[in-house]
This record gives structure tokens, sequence and C-alpha cells, in this order.
């Protein structure tokens, strides 16, 4: 945003230096990036007078002019420009003049001297017009200096906006905030005019045919109004803020742009076919032309502005051609309206045209505005270029859009901000802003919140504001004791991530968001408790509409991008809350690790023969992750009855016979689902049933056992039906401190063992920390296994 502070010192008399003020400004809020001097490198450009033309006695393209510049005797300079002609004002840049790099000298152009140069716009840096000259509609003595004459001997101040500040993109949203800064008032536009007793409504109506993309629109008449060069004061301060004038119905427009910020458009009012305004979508493949001569091939998604037959503007963003302003204009309907941001933008970049309004219009005007600013635009009209004002306003607003109010408690603002202000205070603060205030007790207020701050959302927000009025540097430092951080969290998460790493495996963090056909890709019932879903109130479509139940489906959808890109061997995993909901008005939000595992486990090497990854392999990767956040006393594996895995290679994780996790396998049918054509592994571990349990205190270190272990192997007949834990868990049970380990190494199943049955080989670690094990001692232990399995569970020793 480009600030005159010439201007805003009408507005507002702010009695600082330039410094001082962008020094204020910025720590105000207003980010300042940039101060530029007006008229500071105009010196030796003075305003001339075209006297005569004549054509260059050797050039076909050049003309040599005689410029009177208030000296005695004309000056003779040669001109290319093709707008050159007598009796136009015009910027002459005398002998020694700078323009950038560039010093003016005499000079001899094919054989005729000339004593300096006719200036375009973009040569004076006031704009980007390049095409001709600059031609000064104004009556201005020959010889005054250009930066004078013109009123830009001036500071403009480049302000950073940013996308939720609306209201700084005028002069008055500009001035109300630097009143509030220094404490001071601001001076609001005093409109007022005549009516005529024709009414605006009897001579033009509209129709919104789509009031989601168009909530409100305003039109007003004005008849014979003379179209004309907008005044000298004008002119300037649309020069001083980067616009080009052109006359005065289009100056007033954009002259009210920059001082109220609204968008205002004029349509010759001769044109519109009937009489009638129309607000609607575009036809598909339908068509108009621009103001620039673009012309557009629209679409359904397009707003328009019509009349009963053609298109009038592309709304929000470019006038057309067949109803634009000419010097014969003599009756204009002034167009002011509030468009869904939303579809703004789409257009603009759709199009690739980002004008003044678009920029404006993008980022949410004020809807409750537009009577003020439209009589502000009819007012200048008729002080411009004369005419009467039909009388009224035609407003369509079918459903009106109310402002917001807010709760506020004082001592929420005091506790935040370090500050000590009063209910007093406080109220003032927010009536500096226009804010409303009604106070419910002695700490809280209700804070209606004006429809042109679209920023301020929650409680918060308004103390972000209070923040700006006490004064940043008067908020005193204190240190703040994070209590919120769970250590034990933080030291599971990091060992958890960090394991995974070092197996190979990639971090992912997705949106937190999901579609509830994830859950049906799953299979999973809906009595499971992932289908107690957080649903989002304004979700931004239906595949984002509920909170995540569980992170399988959004690994399962990275797992089918990165096969998409030929990516055959990899693993995932992510560490992350899932949300879900207990009651009406009470939520969990417990962590989980899930991982996949797609192709081989390890990656290539030449010495070594790859093999498939198997359920053990993830498995394994349990364990490895349960023994790392040293969580592996009462682990028990079973069989799981998860939906999504194969039959015969899934197992559900136990801790204390409560269920942290599931790993396994999953089945073909799923994976078809996500579009997967690769085997995946998957494990899902609540975390949050491991990490209270996690203590640093609880890890020692032991001395190595001096003493040898002995290993002996024993395979047996066991039921299909009993798990692989409880047989481990049976035989720790026979000498908990001589049988260090238990580990399964064979499972077969065949002609030799009968039905219903299988043969499972283990390999069991016995070790004393106290002496060394004789032959004898462990034989007997060997006996008492094989005795207890029998005895519970009808397992026979193998025999063969």
């Amino acid at each position: 945003m480009k600030i005159s502070y010439n201007w805003l010192n009408e507005l507002v008399p702010t009695h600082l230096d330039i410094d001082e003020f962008c020094e204020k400004l910025t720590m105000f809020g207003l980010e300042v990036e940039e101060v530029v001097q007006l008229g500071k490198n105009l010196e030796n450009i003075v305003i001339g007078k075209v006297v005569s033309v004549e054509k260059h006695p050797n050039a076909d393209k050049l003309s040599l002019c005689k410029v009177d510049v208030g000296n005695s005797e004309p000056l003779s300079i040669i001109c290319g420009a093709p707008n050159v002609v007598k009796d136009i004002l015009v910027p002459v840049a005398m002998i020694g003049a700078k323009l950038g790099d560039f010093e003016i000298k005499k000079a001899k152009l094919r054989g005729v001297e000339s004593f300096g140069m006719i200036c375009s716009e973009n040569e004076l840096g006031v704009s980007d017009e390049h095409s001709g000259i600059m031609i000064i509609k104004q009556d201005i003595e020959p010889g005054t200096p250009f930066a004078d004459a013109m009123g830009i001997n001036d500071n403009i101040i480049e302000v950073d906006v940013t996308p939720n500040r609306p209201d700084l993109l005028g002069m008055i949203g500009v001035a109300r905030e630097v009143a509030v800064m220094l404490n001071t008032e601001y001076e609001h536009p005093e409109i007022t005019f005549e009516e005529s007793e024709v009414k605006t409504k009897d001579e033009i109506s509209v129709i919104i045919e789509d009031s989601e993309k168009c909530p409100r629109y305003c039109a007003r008449m004005v008849h014979g109004i003379t179209v004309k060069p907008s005044p000298s004061w004008m002119q300037r301060k649309l020069i001083a803020s980067g616009l080009r004038p052109i006359n005065n119905i289009v100056d007033v427009t954009n002259y009210v742009l920059l001082e109220y910020g609204q968008p205002l458009h004029a349509f010759d009012y001769t044109k519109i076919k009937d009489k009638t305004i129309a607000v609607r979508t575009a036809k598909d493949k339908e068509k108009m032309m621009l103001l620039d001569d673009t012309e557009l091939k629209l679409h359904s998604d397009n707003l328009l502005i019509t009349d009963a037959e053609h298109p009038l503007a592309l709304a929000g963003i470019m006038g057309g051609l067949d109803s634009s302003i000419n010097d014969n204009t003599k009756d204009v309907i002034i167009e002011c309206a509030y468009f869904d941001p939303r579809n703004i933008r789409a257009s603009a970049l759709e199009y690739g045209l980002q004008t003044d309004s678009s920029y404006r219009f993008e980022r949410g005007m004020d809807p409750n505005s537009l009577i003020e600013v439209i009589d502000r635009a009819a007012q200048l009209m008729q002080l411009t270029g004369g005419g009467e004002i039909s009388s009224g306003v035609v407003d369509c607003y079918p459903h009106k859009i109310e402002p917001k109010v807010l709760p506020l408690r004082v001592s929420r603002a005091n506790s935040i901000l370090n500050a000590k202000m009063s209910a007093d205070e406080v109220e003032n603060y927010l009536n500096k802003f226009e804010f409303a205030t009604k106070k419910t007790s002695e700490d809280t207020f209700e804070v209606t919140i004006p429809t042109f701050r679209p920023d301020i959302e929650r409680e918060i927000d308004i103390i972000e504001e209070l923040a700006r009025c006490y004064g940043y540097n008067n908020v005193e430092s204190y240190f703040w004791i994070n209590r919120i951080d769970n250590k034990q969290k933080r030291t599971v998460a990091r060992l958890a991530k960090n394991h995974l790493i070092s197996l190979g495996f990639f971090e992912v963090n997705n949106m937190s968001f999901a579609s509830p056909d994830d859950l049906d890709a799953l299979n999973i019932s809906d009595d499971d408790f992932r289908r107690k879903v957080v649903e989002l109130a304004n979700p931004i479509g239906e595949q984002f509409s509920t909170m995540r139940s569980t992170l399988i489906p959004d690994l399962l959808k990275n797992t089918a991008l990165n096969l998409s890109y030929k990516f055959e061997n990899f693993k995932l995993f992510e560490l992350n809350r899932i949300y879900l909901k207990e009651r009406e008005d009470t939520f969990a939000e417990p962590t989980y690790l899930t991982g996949v595992i797609v192709g081989e486990f390890y990656p290539f090497y030449w010495k070594e023969e790859q093999r498939a990854t198997s359920f053990y392999d993830v498995k394994g990767v349990v364990e490895s992750i349960l023994s790392k956040i040293h969580c592996t006393k009462n682990i028990t594996y079973k069989v799981s009855n998860q939906p999504y895995y194969e039959k015969n290679s899934k197992a559900d994780i136990f801790l204390d016979e409560k269920k942290i996790g599931s790993c396994g396998i999953i089945k073909d049918d799923v994976l078809k689902s996500f579009e997967i054509k690769a085997p995946v592994l998957l494990f899902d571990i609540d975390l949050s049933r491991i990490i209270p349990l996690y203590n640093e205190k609880d890890i020692r270190f032991k001395e190595i056992v001096k003493y040898p272990p002995v290993l002996r192997d024993i395979a047996v007949i066991a039921p299909s039906d009993i798990e692989v834990g409880t047989i481990e868990k049976l035989i720790k049970s026979v000498g908990p401190n001589i049988i260090k380990d238990v580990q399964l190494f064979d499972v077969y199943t065949g002609k030799q063992i009968k039905q219903g049955c299988r043969s499972l080989a283990f390999n069991i670690t016995f070790q004393s920390e106290t002496s060394t094990l004789t032959d004898k001692y462990v034989d007997k232990l060997f006996d008492n296994i094989v005795n207890k399995l029998l005895r519970e569970h009808q397992i026979e020793l193998r025999q063969e």
C-alpha cells in the first residue's frame, strides 16, 4: 500500500517528521518497507507549452518543437513522440536535469540542435506509461517546476499490508490506525449533495442471480455530467499514488478506491440494454471484450455484471469495452458491490488479471460501507463534472452480513500481556478502533467487531489489538515456565523416531483431516472405536470433513504415491495424534506410531541374496522399537482380528493384557482400494499407553554375567490355536531367574504332524549370575519344562 504523507496529513495531522512517523508506524504493527521522496529527482524539470510543431528536415519520425518554458525565448527541442501537438502543456527536462543516471545535455540530432527533452510519464517515474510524452491537462504557467505543479513534493510510504487487513488498503483506514496510534481524531470526508426528484430505482433495476458470489450490489445514477480532465488536486493525489489521470469520471472511481479502499466501476447509462443490471455467472464459452481489448472465453464459475443482452464487466476485476466511459458520456451508473473473495481470486488467477480492484476484492471488502462509498463517488462526480444525482440508491442486499460479537475478559488480556489495564482503559482502547462494547460484568465485555475488520475472529485477536494500543514496548518481560510440555512423551517420541530412521525409515507428516471413506477402505466395522470420528463444522470438502481417527489410510496413500514414482523399496512412518469422539462434548487425542514396509527390507547388496519381506520383519521392527523405549516386560502377541490384515500374518500387541497395537501384512483387497500393487507390511502402535510407563530413572547398568550360558533346543507338537507367546511365557516361568531367553526358530506343519497341530522349535538360553550351571541342573529344568507343557496345554515333546 502506497501512502501519500501529504494526503494522510489532511486526514490526520501527525506533526512528525517522516523518519519518526515511520518508526512509530512500524512499532504499531504497520511495517514500513520503503519511503520514496517524490520530487527529489525532478530538479530542472519544468512545465512547458508547445508553441509550434514542425517536421524535422532530416528525419521522418522526429518533430522540431518550439517550447515556452517561461524564458524570454522558447526552446528548440526535438521530439520523437507521436502525440506531440501544438498548444499542449508538457514536462520539459532542461539542460543539466538528471533522469536516473542519464543527464540531459545540448545535443545535435540529424544536424539540428536540441536544448532539452520532452518527457514521458515513465521517464519521470510517475507511471509505467511510455507510449508517448506526458500531456498535462491543467492550466499551469510555463516555467513552473514540475514537482510543484503536480504537487508531488511528497513522501510516499510503502507499507506491507498483510492479506487479512483489507481495511488498510485505503487512506481512511490508514488514517483510522494512525489516529489510534497518536491518540487523536481523524477527519472523515463530509458527504453532502443535492438529489433530483428522479428516483434511481425508476431508472435502473438490479438483479442478483447468485447471492453467494455477490452478497450485495449498489447502483447510483448521475445525469448530465461533462467528461473532462479532473481538477489538479485530484490529479496530484492520483499521480502521487502511482495512478495516471484519465478523465474526471474514471479519476473519481480511482480516487475513491484510494480513499476508502473500496473498488467502484462506472458504466455509460446509454449502453445498458433494457436498463437492467444482472449479476450472474457466465454461460459456458460465453465471450466478452475487456477494457484492455482482451477477449475472454468464460465458463460457469466466472461472475459477470451484465445487462439484458451482453456482459458489462468481469465482476470485481475489469470492466467491459462495450459499456466504457468516453468523451461523449453524459449519464453514468456508479457500481459499488461486495463480491465473494474466493471467486474473484480464482477468476483473476485463471485469466492472469491482477488489477487494483481484484487485489482488494480478493482480500474481502466491508459489505456494510457501500452506501457511504457510492455517495462519496456521486458527490465527487458532481463536483468535477456537474450533472444531477438521482434520488436514492438501488441497494440489492438479500442476506445482510452482521458484525461478529465476541466476548473479552479483561483478566485474560492482562494475563497474556502481563499488564494491569483497567476495564475503563480496555473499553477506551477498543472504542478507538471503532469496536462497540457492552459491559456484561466487572471483568467481561461483549465486543461488536465492525465488518471492515474481518481479521478479528477470536478473543485473542482483540487482545492483540489491545497490545498495539497498550504499546509493545510497555509489555514487561517475564520468565515463562512451559508446563504443557510432556518430557516423557518427547523422550519416547525421540527414541522411537531416531531408531526407525536408523533402520532406514523415512518420517512423513500428513494433514489431520480425513475422509469418512478411508475407514470403509480398511473394512473397519461400525462398532470399532475408530468410527467415533470428530466431524468438522466447516470442512473445505468431503474428503477433508473429519479429523483422523487412524494414521493408516494416509500412510497407504503415501505408499501409493511413492510406488507411482517407481520407488519399489521403502519404509515410511508417522508419529502423530489421532482424534476420537468420546462423548458429545469430550474428545481424546492419543498419540500413535504407524509405519509401513514396502518391497525389500534391506537395500540391495551384491554379496548377499535378496529375500522377500515377511510378517516376522514387521514384528521384529515392533520388538526393536519397544526395546529401544525400554518397554519389553509383559509384552505379548496374540492373533489379531483387524480386518485389513492377511489371515495368517497378523498379530495384536498387548502390554499387561491391554492391547496397545497391531502388526501384519495388509490384505490384497485393501491394497486394491488404495491402488497399491505391491505387498505392504504395517505396524500401528498406541504410544499413549506406553509413554506414562517410561521412566529414565528405571534404566540401570548391569554387570556382564561372567558365567557361561547353556543353550538347549526343544521341539514340541502344539495345538495350532495355542499362541507362541503363551508357550514362551510358560517356558520362562519354569525358571525365571535362570531362563534368560526363549527364541522360536522353526515352525513346521506337514504329513508327520497330526491335523490341528504344528511343530514349534525353540532355542532356550540358561544362565546363572552366581555360578556355572551343571548339565544335571539344566537337564532337570528341561524335564520340568516338558512336563509343564504337557500338563497345562497338552503340548508334547517331538520325538522324531
